[in-house]
């Protein structure tokens, strides 16, 4: 299995929002998350995460098809609930990249891909 790793921004992450749903509602689905999501809740989530500038998407690629993910953005754009524990540590959220999350499929676990 050959898996290239890609950091997509800008229109190219846009265009991956959809993969990236359905991948972080496989991944989530399961023990220790047990998360129900859904498509809507995950275009919304995502939508403020492109929302915050600069984002960037780094992506685990077999062929095609997205099987990991991680996210960042600027700390600055983030929603309150994310950048306010920060600044009350004193942490000015200005020069912070804030990473979000990191998913991969079960199957590429444990291969050194993330």
């Amino acid at each position: 299995m050959s898996i290239a790793v890609r950091s997509l921004c800008g229109q190219e992450l846009r265009a991956a929002l959809g993969d990236l749903a359905r991948l972080r509602i496989e991944v989530f689905a399961a023990f220790p998350y047990l998360y129900a999501g859904s498509t809507d809740y995950e275009r919304e989530y995502l939508a403020e995460f492109t929302a915050a500038g600069d984002a960037v998407l780094v992506a685990a690629f077999d062929a095609e098809r997205i099987v990991g993910a991680a996210t960042a953005s600027p700390l600055a754009g983030q929603e309150d609930y994310v950048r306010a524990p920060f600044e009350r540590a004193g942490i000015d959220p200005a020069p912070v990249f804030y990473f979000g999350e990191s998913v991969l499929l079960p199957a590429y676990r444990g291969q050194g891909i993330g």
